[in-house]
């Protein structure tokens, strides 16, 4: 009897064992292919706009010594007041294709002490958008914007809405991958001890713990490909002009409806010609000339 209980406790073993390989290169499959843009080079810094803070540059493409010089007199430039200089070194590390938080961030925060409100904006939601749970980039681009001219009130929306809003600002995309392996690891294991497990006690135990691991796995997923859609979407712009026309139609004769001024956020509906289909927070449609806005 004892070495029939050796053979089955061996035996789930073995099974437990090949089930958490499968899941680590399943997950090592998955995180790898999300990085299949090519772009795996990341500054990694945390400075804030007002300090000059240690940073460090890492990455796997070439010459990461002029981003890193490029990021360390951007920051000199700032701590010594050059604003606009400052935007330049930062921006040329966007221009060659780097991004992350941190550098967005550096740079709204460049552009709104050299006066161009519109821009901190946008890279404040850039910045955002990588970062949903940073306070410092959330705190500086609610300040940014207390400078807009245009006050629109935004479409009420539900309690549950916003709840769920809340809730999905509470970790980035990779954030949300990250958590969803973790319980789909838990799932799978609590399974394991569901089917195999001799004793009743454990086998309650791992049926329950599998069944509110796989509902907030669902959740987590909703919240994962929503954070990624966000991430990915080019549905929403800043304006940048100080002061853009609305009008009901995609033409200059076209009826003004309303001005928009330089920092408010917009979403886009459409394009057609050198002309943008917008809607407002109050929910207001028209048409404004793209060359007025930037899409975050």
């Amino acid at each position: 009897m004892e070495l029939r209980e050796d053979k089955k406790t061996m035996k789930h073993t073995v099974t437990l064992a090949t089930l958490l390989l499968t899941l680590t290169a399943w997950g090592g499959q998955l995180f790898a292919t999300q990085r299949a843009d090519g772009n795996e080079a990341e500054i990694i810094a945390q400075t804030n706009a007002e300090t000059n803070a240690e940073t460090e540059v890492t990455n796997s493409a070439a010459e990461p010594l002029d981003m890193q010089e490029l990021w360390e007199r951007g920051n000199r430039l700032y701590s010594a007041g050059d604003y606009n200089g400052a935007v330049a070194s930062y921006d040329s590390i966007v221009n060659a294709g780097w991004e992350s938080a941190p550098l967005y961030y550096n740079l709204a925060g460049a552009y709104f002490k050299a006066g161009k409100s519109g821009k901190a904006i946008l890279n404040y939601h850039r910045a955002q958008r990588l970062d949903p749970s940073n306070d410092d980039v959330a705190y500086n681009l609610a300040y940014a914007e207390s400078f807009i001219k245009d006050k629109i009130e935004e479409v009420p929306t539900l309690a549950l809405g916003r709840w769920i809003g809340r809730v999905g600002h509470i970790l980035s995309a990779d954030g949300w991958g990250i958590l969803s392996l973790i319980l789909l690891g838990i799932v799978l294991i609590s399974a394991v001890f569901y089917a195999l497990a001799l004793r009743r006690s454990i086998r309650k135990t791992g049926f329950v713990v599998a069944v509110v691991s796989a509902v907030l796995l669902v959740g987590a997923v909703c919240f994962g490909i929503s954070a990624r859609t966000k991430l990915l979407s080019e549905d929403e712009a800043v304006v940048l002009s100080s002061a853009a026309v609305v009008k009901a139609s995609p033409e200059r004769t076209g009826k003004d409806l309303f001005i928009l001024h330089e920092g408010t956020t917009i979403e886009v509906l459409g394009e057609f010609g050198e002309w943008s289909e917008i809607r407002i927070a109050d929910g207001n449609e028209g048409w404004i000339r793209t060359a007025s806005i930037e899409k975050i």
